[in-house]
Formats: C-alpha cells, structure tokens, sequence
C-alpha cells in the first residue's frame, strides 16, 4: 500500500479552498489561490520542486488558459485540469481513484 509521503512526491494541488482541502485530505500538499498571478507564481513553484504532475481546480485555470497553454508545451510535468469539489467529498473515494489514476491500486 502506498504511504503518504508517496503521495506527497508525486503530486501538487493548486487551486479554490474546497479543491485543495480535499486532496490534502489524503495526503497531497498544494495551495489555495483566488489571483492569476497566484496561480502562476505557485504553478512556477510547483514546476521548480519536480512533482511527477501538477493538478490544478478549473475555476482557477480558466482565467489563466492562455499562459497555461504556453506552460504545458514547455514543460514535460503533466498539468491536469479538474473539476472543483464541493463539501460532499467522500475521502476514501477520492483516494481510491487518485491512486487508480496515479497507478497504485
């Protein structure tokens, strides 16, 4: 079974509160940002510490799509979008999946 500090090395969140909050609930670090230099300023930090891929929640990536474009054609860290979580996460759902997506089952 993968530990926690497994998770941390392979990932980085950035994005609204609900997002973050819940991929930190399994183990995955990241940051809530509400600006697009925000945004920017911890994708480049993100980019700088080597994680195996960056995921970043959509109401954050939309208002920087042009510059995000540009970032995943220079980059070979995969910069995955996803959909923003509400309130209603199911923890143990949330890390199933992620470690199916991950490939540790």
């Amino acid at each position: 079974m993968m530990q926690e500090s497994e998770l941390t090395t392979k990932a980085f969140v950035i994005g609204a509160r609900e997002t973050v909050r819940g991929f930190q609930l399994i183990g995955v670090p990241g940051k809530e940002v509400s600006t697009p230099s925000e945004v920017l300023e911890t994708l480049d930090y993100a980019l700088r510490e080597d994680y195996a891929f960056i995921i970043i929640s959509a109401s954050v990536a939309y208002e920087i799509e042009e510059q995000l474009e540009s970032i995943r054609l220079d980059t070979p860290t995969p910069i995955l979008i996803v959909s923003d979580f509400n309130f209603k996460v199911d923890v143990r759902e949330l890390e199933t999946k992620f470690r199916k997506f991950i490939g540790i089952h």
